[in-house]
């Protein structure tokens, strides 16, 4: 590995010939994490650092190939984005096919020619028409679970055939039934809505069970976070972003493959090609859209990524889970009292081996996450498809979309060298407005969801930055959180080309 100081003189021009001005480094940005999902990738080795900016972002984006592969209730679901409004409910509810037969029967029960057949085809869902009170006084409930319709749309052959009915007690009775039913039915506007509400209540708990798996989560909270960087970054010739899709486990695998860190793609990528080689733009720092554990895979991976970060004199900035100082929500447990890390327990041998390395200087953590964007609601981001309340009740923490805190981090880099190029450390940006506020009801009681997921106290935020992190402080009642200090986990200043 190359020398601090030898690298500066590579990174750096000391007089043109030309003109004799110091020629500085641009600010390069370099973000990694999983940004294809399921789609089909190359070998890791093979993968290049794709720049992106505003104009770009969706042209980026369908250049990787976006997929999801989900299962619902043993239904394959497959999810393409090729822009990130493919992630809004309106644009899933008009992509996948199993919102079809949904959609199809919500169309019908709207309108007048067609409403009979539909009202009849959702009874039917329920039991036969004979016992499904098809004659039911005009204005009057007719109560429709919507899991039970959910499940009958579910339970439909492929290819589109009809929910198999009921056999009448015989044929004669079914001809009768046939003949008859029609004409008992008259489009009401009581029971066509409630019908309408039906499909829409399975609608939306087909459509919560997406936005609110797991895996759909993490997807959708690193498209977003990255365009909040690049949404509120300005780009140019001397400040450029660029994202490198690699899995946690692939740079995981990538990093202990080679008997040298220097055989790695990784190492190659942020350092060869950038610092080493004749012509490199060296990157100012990379952050890491994943969530680190104090287990022995991710602490040896954070050590082998700090070595490679000193070398390039970049930090890395990522996000480190909660469990490491012995919880498991910060937003569940906002006591300080209550974290605890014994200090012979295996995760804090492991952490304080990790803040023991002379290279921890160069990683940063930070904790908590930031809102990615507002619930989909009538009253916060309604939807044009159909009424769509995201969070049924009182809300679930989980059930919100959290951003990782390194992009919050980066933003502020980016701000920091916009305004003070290479002199940022001296004055680095810390505040952020303008994210997402969920303001809603408890009984009589307004509640604002804290942006920055958690409020921390003094407290909270001396024990946070005890135990090593850049905690992301949101200011109550309010869009704007702080960024409490640029430091490393090694508890000194967090160590870059500006330091």
């Amino acid at each position: 590995m190359i020398s601090n100081e030898n690298m500066l003189e590579a990174m750096f021009s000391m007089e043109s010939d030309k003109s004799g001005v110091v020629e500085e480094p641009p600010f390069r940005m370099l973000v990694l994490g999983d940004w294809a999902g399921d789609g089909e990738r190359k070998p890791f080795s093979e993968r290049r650092p794709i720049e992106i900016d505003r104009d770009d972002f969706d042209d980026v984006m369908k250049r990787l190939g976006v997929v999801l592969e989900l299962d619902y209730n043993g239904e394959p679901l497959r999810l393409e984005f090729n822009e990130l409004a493919d992630f809004h409910p309106d644009k899933i509810f008009q992509s996948v096919p199993l919102f079809e037969e949904l959609r199809d029967l919500r169309r019908r029960l709207r309108q007048e020619s067609t409403f009979n057949s539909a009202a009849r085809e959702v009874r039917s869902m329920f039991g036969s028409p004979e016992t499904a009170e098809p004659s039911a006084a005009p204005g009057e409930p007719v109560e429709v679970p919507a899991d039970d319709l959910l499940g009958a749309i579910l339970a439909k052959p492929s290819g589109g055939a009809a929910v198999p009915k009921p056999k009448p007690s015989s044929d004669l009775a079914r001809l009768v039934s046939d003949l008859v039913r029609p004409h008992l039915v008259e489009v009401d506007e009581g029971e066509q809505a409630q019908l309408t509400a039906a499909v829409d209540a399975a609608t939306s708990g087909l459509m919560r069970g997406i936005l609110h798996d797991r895996r759909f989560q993490e997807l959708e909270a690193a498209w977003r976070g990255l365009f909040f960087l690049v949404r509120r970054t300005e780009t140019s010739t001397d400040l450029k972003i660029f994202l490198l899709d690699a899995m946690k486990n692939e740079l995981t695998e990538d990093l202990k493959s080679s008997e040298s860190l220097s055989g790695t793609t990784y190492y190659r990528h942020f350092v060869r090609e950038a610092v080493e080689a004749p012509g490199g733009d060296p990157f100012a720092l990379a952050l890491g859209n994943y969530a680190f554990e104090g287990n022995i895979d991710d602490i040896a991976t954070l050590i082998r990524i700090a070595k490679i970060s000193a070398t390039a004199n970049a930090p890395f900035i990522s996000h480190m889970r909660p469990d490491v100082f012995g919880v498991h929500s910060l937003a569940g447990q906002p006591d300080a009292a209550a974290w605890k890390l014994a200090d012979d327990s295996t995760g804090s041998k492991l952490w304080l081996a990790l803040r023991d390395q002379s290279e921890a200087v160069y990683l940063g953590m930070v904790m908590p996450r930031f809102l990615a964007r507002l619930p989909y609601g009538r009253e916060t981001e309604p939807l044009d498809m159909f009424d769509f309340e995201e969070l049924d009740g009182l809300p679930e923490h989980d059930n919100y979309l959290w951003a990782n805190g390194c992009f919050a981090a980066g933003q502020l880099l980016a701000e920091s060298f916009a305004a003070s190029r290479w002199d940022m450390g001296r004055a680095l940006q810390q505040d952020i407005e303008g994210l997402p506020v969920h303001v809603y009801k408890d009984g009589t009681e307004t509640v604002y969801k804290p942006c920055g997921e958690v409020l921390l106290n003094d407290n909270a935020m001396q024990k946070l930055m005890d135990f090593g992190f850049m905690p992301l402080v949101t200011y109550k009642n309010s869009d704007r959180v702080k960024l409490a200090r640029f430091h490393s986990i090694a508890d000194t200043a967090l160590k870059g080309m500006w330091s």
